[in-house]
């Protein structure tokens, strides 16, 4: 038996133009929804990076992970505020990891010029755009503190020199910046700048290495200190955070920055107790790495 042969159909002038046509509106449809997700990224997070805060829209806040160090990165609705960038010896790390969350910063605040603190931050200034460079009035003569202001210089970023307190607002991220200038500080952690940061239902206290001293000149001002998180003082050493100091601050969470088997011993045992006596969640940067805390409104 011969075996029919299957005929061939060729499709007609009229398929083939409904068939590119499909193709095209195809194409269009991805188009539209890739400039739809451009568009909602940069608006919500300030990067194309697929982000929580990007899928659901609440801020975030990342106490980076920088060894003995400090590095505190505000994100919401666009909007960027870094509050140190930790030392040079993780300067790349710490640059690349805010420029893949933040490749644009509203403020970069510094809370006092040690190296530990303010080491990257040239790195920082020319890996991102920074709008403005927040710095405590106390200067350094060190390389690292020379280096960020040409850095800062080179990139046109503004340089504001703090000698008071007051309040400023980025988008939907607050930053109350408290008057203790005054304190006649003699070792550059007690040049902290103390502040509040409010963003999408959180509270934030961070006091960069503010020590016995400060703490009690801000205690004597009578400041509401209060807030839902507080960035340990100087790495949970035991020469901050005294007790009166924490419960003026009456934190849910402490978040420690410190790095792995320090020689510091950070954080201090009896400051541990502190939080312990008052049932403060502890989290730590030397135990998890990057600590990222979500908005809740």
């Amino acid at each position: 038996m011969k075996k029919k042969r299957k005929l061939k159909r060729y499709l007609t002038r009229q398929e083939r133009r409904i068939a590119l046509a499909n193709r095209i509106s195809l194409a269009l449809l991805l188009i539209s929804l890739a400039a739809l997700y451009c568009y909602n990224a940069l608006r919500m997070t300030g990067t194309l990076t697929p982000t929580m805060e990007l899928l659901d829209g609440h801020a975030a806040v990342r106490f980076v992970d920088v060894g003995q160090g400090d590095c505190t990165l505000v994100i919401h609705g666009g909007h960027a505020v870094l509050i140190d960038a930790g030392s040079a010896y993780f300067a790349d790390s710490s640059a690349e990891y805010i420029r893949t969350y933040a490749p644009s910063v509203d403020a970069f605040f510094v809370t006092h010029p040690h190296e530990d603190h303010m080491g990257a931050a040239e790195a920082v200034l020319r890996a991102c755009r920074v709008d403005t460079l927040y710095l405590s009035e106390a200067v350094s003569h060190e390389d690292f503190y020379t280096r960020a202001l040409d850095a800062a210089e080179k990139r046109k970023t503004d340089v504001v020199r703090l000698t008071e307190g007051g309040e400023y607002c980025f988008g939907d991220i607050r930053v109350e910046l408290f008057d203790t200038f005054g304190y006649p500080y003699e070792d550059l952690n007690d040049a902290s700048l103390l502040m509040r940061i409010s963003v999408d239902g959180m509270t934030v206290f961070v006091g960069g290495d503010a020590e016995r001293g400060l703490e009690g000149y801000a205690l004597e001002k009578g400041f509401d200190l209060g807030a839902d998180i507080y960035q340990v003082n100087h790495h949970g050493s035991s020469s901050s955070s005294t007790e009166a100091f924490l419960d003026r601050i009456s934190p849910e969470l402490a978040v420690i920055s410190c790095g792995r088997n320090n020689p510091y011993g950070h954080p201090a045992r009896t400051v541990l107790d502190l939080f312990e006596e008052r049932n403060i969640e502890v989290r730590r940067t030397d135990k998890e790495g990057t600590v990222v805390i979500r908005g809740k409104s």
